[in-house]
């Protein structure tokens, strides 16, 4: 799957397998979840790169790990990315609708 700084993404897994490591209070993605996304890295893991993101609705203070203090990264295959173009029939259809003579 393809994703881009600023697309949404639904959380489709929230098991996640570093959290054991993580400290008490850390916010975390929930399934069901729509997001966006703040930032694409990508680092190597079982053998080739991977994509990891941060979400702009979860920003988690730097915590510290082998590689230096950092703010943790959710892998990209625990999200949906969602086509806007789905979105915006759906937004179409939700919208509120202004009738003659009727208060909006």
């Amino acid at each position: 799957m393809e994703y881009h700084l600023g697309q949404l993404v639904a959380c489709i897994d929230d098991r996640f397998k570093f959290t054991a490591k993580c400290p008490a209070g850390m916010m975390m993605p929930r399934k069901g979840t729509v997001y966006r996304i703040r930032t694409l890295d990508f680092f190597r893991a079982r053998g080739r790169s991977l994509p990891f993101l941060r979400l702009q609705e979860i920003v988690n203070p730097p915590f510290p790990s082998i590689i230096g203090p950092y703010e943790p990264v959710f892998e990209a295959s625990a999200f949906l990315p969602l086509d806007p173009r789905r979105l915006d029939v759906f937004r179409r259809h939700v919208a509120p609708i202004k009738r003659e003579g009727v208060p909006a």
